[in-house]
């Protein structure tokens, strides 16, 4: 989001510092992994679909200039969504779909089947599909966003860390390893590392640990039925109201075949001594999952690690003015489904910095509703 702040801030002709604690890209928090699904029938609440249509063609215009330098960074490839018809996933996306008029399809299982072979479905399971989701390269788009910012005269810092921040009369001071900063307005997008920024909110965000693993497709190759162009991005309601989800293999990035699971896991006290690795215990539960669902996948382990959620009390964001404080402009507690938003949070960042407002509708993400 921070990378995305620095580029739309810096194309509107102000003059943008970033500062990053780590290198960028990394591996520390939320952005790795190589593939972020992007979809728009939203189950999660339908006022995100408008932000969404927008992330759209701000993801097709990163695509068109500075993520071509990267590579396209927003693939489509469809995205099927597996679940109970009186679950939460398909009857969430559907209910986004048909109030904002987006195309879609339901499937009963035996067409799931016959148009997704690679699939086992039980006969209770119904399909959502929609053809425009797809995935993000977070690392290029992060990349694309820093260079753009750059290219429009942004300075951004790597290596140093904010310790904390003050408000003065007309002024932000931010105290970093480096020294000290003074700036007209502050956006903060500290992602795992928010609570201490937030430290007077009555919000409570938690972090924690998330796997990912990649698996060898013994009964395919790339290029083949599970590979980019034949197979769409996917989700299975396997632990309502959560799930699992993964990606088509791909030429780039780890190979394999990525699943991990989308649920709040293990909670992280400090986000700088997160556990690293996957347990056999984690492996083993994605494996079943797929010898259950995706049986084609299920082959040797190439592949895993881990990345942070910042989870909110109710699973929205929090986006917007800092409570009381009109120099200081917060987006946090994304909860493992924000990176899709990217490029609008960044417009919606630039337009509370700039002008106090935004015509984006993003009420219902206000910090102040957990005042």
């Amino acid at each position: 989001m921070g990378s995305a702040a620095c580029c739309h801030l810096a194309r509107r002709g102000v003059r943008v510092l970033g500062i990053e604690q780590f290198d960028l890209p990394h591996e520390h928090g939320s952005h790795h992994g190589y593939s972020r699904m992007i979809r728009q029938s939203y189950h999660e609440h339908p006022d995100y679909v408008p932000l969404l249509q927008r992330a759209y063609q701000l993801w097709d215009e990163l695509n068109e200039s500075g993520g071509g330098q990267q590579g396209a960074v927003f693939h489509r490839t469809g995205g099927l969504y597996l679940g109970p018809r009186d679950g939460v996933i398909v009857p969430g996306a559907l209910a986004a779909a048909c109030e904002h008029g987006l195309k879609h399809q339901l499937l009963e299982a035996s067409e799931i089947e016959q148009r997704f072979p690679d699939f086992r479905v039980e006969h209770d399971i119904v399909g959502f599909y929609e053809e425009d989701a797809g995935f993000i390269r977070p690392e290029k788009a992060l990349q694309a966003h820093c260079d753009l910012a750059s290219l429009h005269g942004a300075e951004i810092r790597t290596g140093e860390k904010i310790l904390d921040w003050r408000e003065n009369e007309s002024s932000v001071t931010v105290r970093t390893t480096a020294g000290e900063v003074e700036t007209g307005h502050l956006v903060v997008t500290s992602g795992a590392w928010s609570g201490p920024m937030l430290r007077d909110l009555e919000v409570e965000l938690s972090v924690t640990r998330q796997v990912l693993a990649w698996f060898d497709a013994p009964c395919d190759r790339l290029g083949d039925s599970l590979a980019l162009g034949n197979f769409p991005c996917w989700f299975i309601e396997t632990e309502p109201p959560f799930g699992h989800y993964g990606f088509p293999m791909t030429e780039f990035g780890q190979q394999g075949f990525k699943i991990a699971l989308h649920r709040p896991g293990e909670e992280v006290v400090d986000p700088g001594k997160q556990r690293v690795g996957a347990s056999d215990e984690e492996i083993a539960s994605l494996r079943e999952v797929l010898r259950k669902w995706i049986p084609a996948a299920d082959g040797p382990l190439l592949a895993s690690c881990t990345c942070l959620y910042t989870n909110s009390g109710d699973g929205h964001f929090l986006l917007g003015q800092y409570p009381g404080n009109g120099h200081v402009t917060l987006a946090a507690g994304f909860s493992g489904h924000g990176y899709k938003f990217a490029p609008v949070m960044g417009e919606v960042l630039a337009d509370l910095a700039c002008e106090g407002t935004t015509p984006h509708q993003i009420e219902f993400l206000s910090p102040q509703r957990f005042a």
